[in-house]
């Protein structure tokens, strides 16, 4: 009789959303009775806690980002980038020692570059094959891109969370690497029948300063609008404390079903515009605003890439006017048709058991 197969997951830790969409991706893996270990560092490794908290957990080496509250964010991630270099040699070295120990069959990576092993079957989950770099910065883009294709051809595939590059436009070359699996869009929830009881759900997200700076900007402009609102604070250190004090609802954060449903009984959601948040709020159908992550060029570029096409209304950080935005949003669609082609994760999943 055939053992079953030990896959170890591992999400980078640079906000949430890189744990967030592998939570369909475990899922559909317990499902097909695989034995599944989880390996990680901070928040992200947390929320992964609360929502499998019957699963084994390992720490790994934290990437730890320390993002700007004003200056230049490219400067400050090169300061940055000697240690994330060390990390990603320390990850491999927990990774393969985790591989040793825990005889893994298949090691799943959603952007660490460090976790594969030449022992275990090993797979990089990224959504971005070409890295864009601000326009200052434009020169450096092919250097910053070799990088990243040389280490993602130390794993064996490469999935993308999507069904196309329709979404993704430039994140994704014209000329694909012949390991890439594309493997339908990424989200933990479900859509089902729900009242709406929010004028507005924002959502805060992603490292400090700007998690904070965004959360406080938006309790501020949300308390004086008088709109039933609830503001989702993205602080997983701690509970969740609901509170209310009000028009405004709060909660350091919400898992599973509970976010599920807020996102449903809001009009209008405020929030980052990360792939993963995108994926999910295709997947409901609601109507976004979304405000980049101040110097982050790809959640910049996916904001603009779904304004020109008409779905959602984005608007920088510095500029957020609260009042504004939600007027501008009424003039465009939110996601409104949404098509996911479940069989291409099947698929993927079916090559690796």
């Amino acid at each position: 009789m055939e053992r079953t197969r030990r896959i170890l997951v591992a999400p980078l830790d640079w906000g949430l959303g890189h744990a967030t969409r592998c939570i369909p991706l475990i899922n559909a893996l317990l499902k097909r009775n695989a034995e599944v270990i989880i390996a990680g560092s901070g928040s992200s490794a947390g929320l992964l806690k609360i929502e499998f908290p019957g699963l084994k957990h390992y720490p790994l080496p934290g990437y730890n980002p320390r993002y700007p509250a004003n200056s230049n964010m490219v400067f400050t991630m090169g300061l940055q980038l000697p240690r994330f270099i060390k990390t990603i040699y320390s990850e491999y070295r927990a990774v393969n020692k985790l591989v040793e120990e825990e005889k893994i069959d298949v090691v799943i990576s959603d952007n660490r570059y460090g976790c594969y092993s030449p022992q275990a079957k090993s797979i990089f989950i990224t959504h971005q094959l070409h890295i864009l770099m601000p326009h200052n910065f434009k020169w450096m883009e092919g250097y910053v891109n070799y990088f990243n294709h040389r280490q993602v051809k130390n794993f064996d595939e490469c999935w993308v969370p999507a069904d196309n590059a329709d979404l993704l436009g430039d994140l994704v070359p014209g000329k694909l690497p012949l390991n890439t699996r594309f493997i339908g869009y990424q989200s933990r929830f479900k859509k089902t029948e729900s009242g709406l009881k929010y004028d507005v759900v924002a959502i805060a997200s992603g490292p400090n300063p700007q998690r904070k700076l965004f959360a406080d900007m938006l309790r501020t402009q949300l308390k004086a609008s008088g709109l039933n609102a609830l503001l989702i604070a993205g602080d997983v250190s701690g509970t969740e404390v609901f509170s209310e004090e009000g028009n405004l609802s709060e909660a350091n954060y919400l898992i599973g079903d509970k976010l599920n449903e807020a996102i449903q009984q809001s009009k209008t959601i405020v929030t980052r515009s990360g792939y993963s948040t995108i994926m999910d709020l295709a997947k409901l159908g609601k109507k976004p605003i979304f405000i980049a992550t101040p110097g982050q060029t790809e959640q910049a570029y996916l904001a603009a890439q779904l304004m020109s096409k008409g779905i959602a209304y984005s608007m920088e950080q510095s500029a957020f006017n609260l009042k504004k935005a939600l007027k501008e949003s009424d003039k465009f669609s939110g996601f409104t048709t949404f098509e996911d082609d479940v069989t291409l994760l099947d698929k993927a999943i079916q090559s690796i058991l």
